[in-house]
């Protein structure tokens, strides 16, 4: 598989996080859109053993997040707990050799990240009143405004980049996430650039959310997150709620016993939709890296 990043500038502020899971179903339906649904489907028929496409998270440009383990194996100061909380981001030359204590904060490398809520009030277009009801209802719509962010993309050889850039170009003009109708979530990008990185190590961590299947981990650091997942495209008319996902966020570190080559981590889950057809990326990315405290 071949690992490549784009950056991407946000032209309008985005409503919904910029998650690998999310941005990779938002792709299945731009393949399905630019490419056509027998192409989706041929791609997604062997994606419970072999993914076409791992989608990483969106990161501030230059930077991965810091690792989610105690701070013991980060060498941190444990009387700065406050300041620590604050260093989250690791340059990737950092993260490679283990080099956690040289972890920044958002104000030291210059990235602004900004959540606002925005009042808004639900209008029936019919009767130009806000319910049956008439009273006033109004509720908060959480905006996310962000400066340059690096995305990852672990592509398989049956998946071309082509195909991708087509597929990436539809979601920047249409837009990411919830309230794209609207103007939200619209970026622009830059060139696919080949990634090299290490692939054998005996610690990795991950770059999106993840669904742990591996009987050979040593040990497995994480924070969890729950993924309240529904649909999009023409499937989000009918009935949008998938169930919950409980998965592994983000900058979670596997540790092998050996030192072994990896890529990837984790499985494709299905069955959590009324749609048979319905899968989601439970896959992430593996950057390999040192822990030099470990025990």
């Amino acid at each position: 598989m071949t690992l490549y990043k784009t950056t991407i500038t946000p032209k309008s502020n985005f409503t919904t996080p910029l998650k690998g899971d999310t941005l990779f179903g938002q792709i299945c339906w731009a393949i399905r859109y630019v490419l056509g649904e027998d192409r989706l489907n041929e791609l997604l028929k062997e994606y419970d053993k072999e993914p076409f496409l791992i989608v990483s998270d969106g990161f501030a440009s230059g930077y991965v997040p810091k690792p989610s383990m105690p701070s013991h194996l980060l060498g941190e100061n444990l009387e700065l707990k406050k300041e620590n909380r604050k260093k989250i981001w690791l340059s990737i030359e950092d993260l490679r050799s283990g080099n956690f204590k040289n972890a920044k904060t958002s104000g030291e490398i210059g990235y602004e990240l900004k959540k606002t809520a925005t009042i808004k009030n639900s209008i029936n277009y019919l009767t130009f009143t806000t319910d049956d009801s008439g009273k006033f209802a109004p509720y908060a719509l959480m905006e996310i405004k962000f400066g340059k962010q690096d995305i990852y993309f672990l592509l398989d050889d049956k998946f071309e980049l082509k195909e991708l850039e087509t597929a990436f170009e539809l979601i920047s003009k249409s837009g990411y996430g919830k309230r794209a109708s609207i103007g939200k979530g619209v970026f622009e990008y830059g060139p696919f650039e080949k990634v090299l990185v290490k692939k054998s190590s005996n610690a990795f961590m991950t770059l999106s959310p993840v669904v742990i299947d591996d009987e050979n981990l040593k040990e497995f650091y994480y924070e969890p997150f729950t993924r309240f997942g529904k649909h999009g495209g023409a499937l989000a008319s009918v009935n949008p709620f998938k169930s919950p996902i409980l998965m592994a966020d983000s900058g979670s570190v596997a540790v092998y016993e050996e030192i072994c080559e990896k890529e990837y981590l984790g499985k494709a889950v299905s069955g959590h939709s009324a749609n048979a057809n319905t899968v989601h990326q439970g896959y992430g990315i593996l950057i390999a890296t040192e822990i030099k405290n470990a025990q």
